[in-house]
């Protein structure tokens, strides 16, 4: 049985996958495995707290990490590895 994710490690997913390039909320959806009602909520957190925009090109959506957003994703890639050199993590 596959272990569930937490909510940090959901949260790296949606950063690392927006650090690689902007996306429409059903690619990002696709990318991270989570249903869109339920990455909206996040999404907006994040957009909150300054780490991701919204921009609107036409009828939709795109999503982008800003520089605090990429900031924060290579702190936790830093904090991911080390706990994965420690056998903390998989």
């Amino acid at each position: 049985m596959a272990k569930k994710r937490d909510r940090l490690e959901i949260i790296f997913e949606i950063l690392d996958a927006l650090s690689k390039e902007p996306l429409n909320p059903t690619k990002l959806a696709t990318l991270v495995n989570m249903p869109y009602d339920r990455l909206k909520k996040l999404l907006e957190e994040l957009i909150e707290k300054g780490m991701v925009q919204c921009e609107e090109q036409g009828k939709a959506k795109i999503f982008r990490l800003t520089s605090q957003g990429f900031k924060i994703h290579e702190e936790l890639k830093k904090v991911r590895k080390i706990l994965q050199d420690y056998g903390i993590l998989k």
